[in-house]
C-alpha cells in the first residue's frame, strides 16, 4: 500500500512545486502563494520527515499502528479521563483509521481491512468503473466483483488523510483551526476558503488522488 502511495505522493509534490497553477491544484488550494506549504507538507509524507515541532512521544515521523487489542495504544486525556484506541474502534465499527493529535500515531482500526465487506455498502451501478458511495466516501465493488483495486485505493487515501493530520496538526493549532474537520466529498470540500483548503486533509488526498 505504502509503494502506491509514495509515487503519487511525490508527482504531487513535483506539481505543487511548478511555476504555474495545474488545474488540480486550482481546484483544491486556489491561492498560488501556498504552494510551497502545498508542496513541503506532500513532501514530508512521501519521506516520513520528522514532525515539527516534535511530538512528546518521539522526534520522528509518523508511526502507523494496527489495533488488534485492548491496550495496544491507551493513555489519559488532558482532563484525566482515560482512553484506549482500540476500544473507540469497537465503540465505532464505521471507523477505520485515524491521528491522535499530539502524537505521532496514526492507528488502524480492524475494520480498515475490509471496509466495504459485508451488507453495510449500497449496491454498486451498473458500469465497470469504481465509484464512491459518498454517505461514507468509500469505494464501492465494480459490478464484475474486482474488488482488490477498489480496497488498495480506498486504504490508501485513508491512510494518507491520516498521515496529513499528522503533518497538519501542529500548524493548525497555531492558526487556531480545529484538528480532524473532515468533508465526506468533493462537494463540501470545494466552496472552502484557501486557508481552510490549506488545513484540510482531505484536500490534500484529493489533490493526490
Amino acid at each position: 500500500m505504502l509503494d502506491h502511495l509514495r509515487p503519487a505522493l511525490f508527482q504531487a509534490a513535483q506539481d505543487a512545486e511548478s511555476s504555474t497553477m495545474s488545474p488540480a491544484y486550482r481546484t483544491f488550494f486556489k491561492d498560488a502563494e501556498n504552494k510551497a506549504y502545498v508542496s513541503n507538507i506532500l513532501a514530508n509524507m512521501t519521506a516520513g520527515a520528522p514532525i515539527h515541532p516534535p511530538t512528546t512521544v518521539n522526534d520522528g515521523g509518523p508511526v502507523i499502528v494496527c489495533l488488534t487489542s485492548e491496550g495496544t495504544i491507551a493513555g489519559t486525556y488532558a482532563g484525566g479521563e482515560p482512553y484506549d484506541a482500540y476500544t473507540g474502534c469497537r465503540n465505532n465499527p464505521y471507523m477505520t483509521s485515524q491521528s491522535m493529535s499530539g502524537t505521532p500515531y496514526v492507528t488502524l482500526c480492524p475494520f480498515f481491512w475490509n471496509t466495504y465487506l459485508g451488507t453495510r455498502r449500497t449496491i454498486p451501478p451498473p458500469n465497470n468503473c469504481l465509484s464512491v458511495d459518498t454517505r461514507k466516501n468509500k469505494f464501492h465493488v465494480n459490478r464484475l466483483g474486482r474488488a482488490g483495486p477498489s480496497m488498495i485505493q480506498f486504504a490508501m487515501w485513508d491512510l494518507m488523510k491520516q498521515i496529513a493530520h499528522i503533518y497538519l496538526i501542529p500548524e493548525q493549532s497555531r492558526r487556531g483551526v480545529a484538528p480532524g474537520e473532515s468533508f465526506d466529498d468533493a462537494n463540501k470540500l470545494l466552496p472552502l476558503s484557501a486557508d481552510r483548503s490549506l488545513m484540510s486533509a482531505d484536500s490534500y488526498v484529493l489533490y493526490v488522488a
